[in-house]
Parts: structure tokens; C-alpha cells; sequence
């Protein structure tokens, strides 16, 4: 008998060892089960995964079957004949030791609820295309909620997959709709398990994967949710279902907020919806704040200004404050309320305050050709212009520092009004002096 024979029969005499387990039980032998749990660990360790199994399946028999062996018993002959079907090249063999991992998964099952067991079952059986049983393999990855963020990643992925490629691919058309809003929700649930498992990893390597695997959602995700025409139908189901509970509401909201900002759906009515519900229910300075950008984005300013004065008057003098009172000077001047809009970006300071050194150049310029008595008058607004735009530009921001010049008193006209370059002059307008220049 060559080697090749022998390699076989052992396969088949394993096989047929654990099926006969299966259907009559297994008796305990203190002595028989000591002996051949050490014989089976050692050559598994040594990468002889052909004794390996045979001992383990010995073990398994002389131990008294599912109900006295841990865990880590059933991880180790998973390994054990994962190893081996990884060797052979034998199709039929290899079907063989597949069924022989199923076996094993379904014993540890049988004696234990281990919701990391199953979901890795499920792992096991998605990668195998064992998808004939769907409820089964349903239930098996709803484990993924009892482990949470204690879940792998790989244990997500898989999961997510199976949604995508078993549950909406093949679902009914009738059906697509119901199944991608059963997604988008456990996408919203996966993504917060992946963020907890992130921040608590103590490794930088586990950390990655998990900070990977959420990439890995997001970029799939959008195969099921790739325009807001077809998200927003979903969203406004969630909207009319919202939960009765302030706080269970509250976060459903800025999940659904956060996720039509990611899809870039912020200029859909459903979003104004979300965020006008969110800010009735929570008021806060951030609320006020992306209500009034939603508000100008449709040319609400008036309500706009409003909202922005509110998040303006609750951020007080936090570390946002900046950040909203230039938005404010923005609305203002999209209102057209151009002395208000100079004011207000006057106070702006920070990170900010470059900008809103361009909002006061433009609130200057926008009303300079009826702010003086004389042409010259007029025209002398666009230095003043020409001041805040510099001061801009000075600051890095994309302005030209000349920016007004051109339209400012040429050398004739400031030669008619008596006056001379270098000398400074008051604009009444603005309560504000410049430089003739």
C-alpha cells in the first residue's frame, strides 16, 4: 500500500470515526482521553496534521463526546482539519474533511451557546458557499449582536457580505427596498461596534483592522446606497418611525444626519427634516448651526441669520464661537443686510477670521455707489474695500491683496476733489478711515 493509499484510508477512517460519534455517542476513559488529547496537541504543534486529526478524534471518543470537552478542543481540531484539508489536493477528500469541520462546529453547538463559536461558524460556512440554508446561516451570524464590539473583524466583513451578496442580491424585486433598509440599519449598528472595537484595541495592528474594516463597509455600502434619490424613500420610513423614546430618537436622528452627510445628501428635504426635528427635540448651539446651513442652502436666509444667531448666542464663548458668527456674517450678507454683515465679521477672530475680513470687503463694496455725497466719495469705498481684502490675503486666504483698486478715484479724480496720496481720509458710511492711494 504507497503512501498516497495509506493518506486516504486515514482520512476516511477519521471520517468515518467522527460520524460514528455523532450517532452512537462517546464514552468517558479518564486514562484513553489524557493520553491521546496530549498525542493529538503535540503533532498538531509539530504541523502533522494527519496524526493530529486521527488522536483528536480518538480524543474526542475517549473523553465522552461534546458535553465534557471546551472549547479550545473544538478550536484546535477546527485548526487540526482545516490544516489538513489546506494539503490535500484531492477534490472529493477535500469535501470530506469540509464536512468533518461542519461536524465539529454542529458538536461544540450542541453542548454550548458560544456566540463567538457561532458567528465564526457562520464565518465558516459564508466562505464556503454553504449557502443553501439561509435561515441557518441567518441566525448564526445574528451572534455578530450578542459580541458587539468584541466581534472581529473578520466576523463583520463577512457578515456584511452576506447581506449584500445572499440577502439583497438575490432578494426579489417586490422585496430590494425592505431588504436595503434592513442593511442601511445594520450598517448603522456594525459601524458603531467597529468605532467602540477601535478605541478599545490596545494593539495598533488590531486597531487598523478594524479602522480598515469600517472602510471596507462604507465602500460597499454604497453599491446598495449609491444616490440619495434611492436613499431618501428609506429615510423617510425611518422619519415616521421614529421611537417614542427622547433619547432612543435623538440618536436614530443624528445617525440618519451623519449618514446623509457622508452619501452627500444634505440638499434634500428629508435631511432639512431630520436636522429641524433633531434641534425641536435637543436644541443646542451645533443644532442651530446646522439648521440655519441647511436653511441658507435653500435660500431661506432670513431663517438662516435666525438659526445662526441662535447658535451664536448658545456657543457663547466656546470653542465654536468663531465658527459661527462668520457664518452669521455670511448669511447677513446673502440677505443683503450689508452694514449688519460688516459688524458682525468684524467680531469673527480665530481660524476665521480671514474670511470674514473678505465678507466686510464685499459688505463694503456692495453698497460703495450709494454711500458718499460726490463720485469721489464713492469711488474712495472700494480702498476701504481694498483694506479689509488685503488684511485677507495677508492671512492666506485666496483673495488679491489689489482687489477693489480698480474701481477706486483714478489720479484726475483725486487731483479734482483736493486731495493727495498718502493722505488720509474718513468714509461716513463706515465710520472708517483709509489711505488715498
Amino acid at each position: 500500500m504507497n503512501a498516497k493509499t495509506i493518506f486516504f484510508t486515514l482520512l476516511l477512517a477519521i471520517s468515518s470515526s467522527l460520524t460514528a460519534s455523532a450517532q452512537e455517542g462517546a464514552s468517558y476513559d479518564a486514562e484513553n482521553c489524557a493520553k491521546y488529547r496530549s498525542l493529538y496537541y503535540q503533532y498538531l504543534k509539530q504541523g502533522m496534521y494527519q496524526d493530529a486529526c486521527n488522536f483528536w478524534t480518538m480524543a474526542y471518543n475517549y473523553c465522552g463526546g461534546a458535553d465534557s470537552l471546551d472549547v479550545n478542543f473544538f478550536i484546535n481540531g477546527k485548526i487540526a482539519f482545516s490544516k489538513l484539508q489546506k494539503e490535500t489536493k484531492d477534490e472529493a477528500k477535500s469535501a470530506e474533511l469540509n464536512d468533518s469541520i461542519v461536524w465539529i462546529y454542529e458538536q461544540r453547538l450542541k453542548s454550548s451557546k458560544d456566540a463567538d463559536w457561532a458567528l465564526d461558524y457562520a464565518v465558516f460556512r459564508y466562505a464556503n458557499k454553504m449557502n443553501e440554508d439561509m435561515e441557518k446561516l441567518d441566525e448564526l451570524f445574528k451572534n455578530v449582536h450578542i459580541l458587539k464590539s468584541k466581534a472581529s473583524a473578520t466576523q463583520v466583513t463577512s457578515y456584511f457580505l452576506h447581506l449584500l451578496t445572499n440577502k439583497f442580491n438575490n432578494a426579489p424585486k417586490e422585496k430590494k427596498d425592505e431588504v436595503r433598509s434592513f442593511i442601511i440599519d445594520e450598517y448603522l449598528i456594525l459601524s458603531e461596534y467597529l468605532t467602540e472595537a477601535a478605541a478599545k484595541a490596545e494593539k495598533e495592528k488590531i486597531k487598523q483592522s478594524y479602522v480598515d474594516t469600517q472602510d471596507f463597509l462604507d465602500k460597499y455600502f454604497v453599491k446598495i446606497a449609491d444616490n440619495c434619490e434611492v436613499l431618501m424613500p428609506v429615510f423617510e420610513k425611518k422619519y415616521e418611525a421614529l421611537p417614542e423614546d427622547k433619547e432612543e430618537a435623538m440618536e436614530t436622528l443624528n445617525k440618519f444626519i451623519a449618514l446623509m452627510e457622508r452619501q452627500k445628501c444634505t440638499d434634500s428635504e428629508t435631511y432639512a427634516k431630520y436636522v429641524k426635528k433633531s434641534v425641536e427635540m435637543n436644541p443646542t448651539a451645533a443644532g442651530h448651526f446646522g439648521l440655519g446651513n441647511v436653511q441658507l442652502s435653500k435660500n431661506q436666509t432670513s431663517e438662516a441669520i435666525k438659526s445662526f444667531e441662535k447658535a451664536v448666542e448658545m456657543e457663547a464663548d466656546g470653542e465654536n464661537k468663531d465658527k459661527y458668527v462668520f457664518n452669521l456674517a455670511n448669511a447677513q450678507l446673502e440677505a443683503h443686510q450689508y452694514s449688519t454683515a460688516f459688524r458682525t465679521a468684524k467680531q469673527v477672530g480665530g481660524d476665521y477670521k480671514g474670511k470674514a475680513m473678505i465678507i466686510a470687503g464685499n459688505a463694503i463694496s456692495a453698497t460703495a455707489n450709494s454711500c458718499g455725497e460726490s463720485t469721489f466719495d464713492r469711488k474712495a469705498n472700494y480702498w476701504l474695500a481694498n483694506d479689509y481684502y488685503s488684511r485677507a490675503a495677508s492671512m492666506g486666504e485666496n483673495v488679491s491683496s489689489s482687489r477693489g483698486l480698480s474701481s477706486a478715484p483714478t489720479d484726475t479724480e483725486i487731483f479734482q476733489a483736493g486731495k493727495s496720496k498718502g493722505e488720509s481720509i474718513t468714509l461716513s458710511c463706515w465710520g472708517e478711515s483709509t489711505t488715498v492711494r
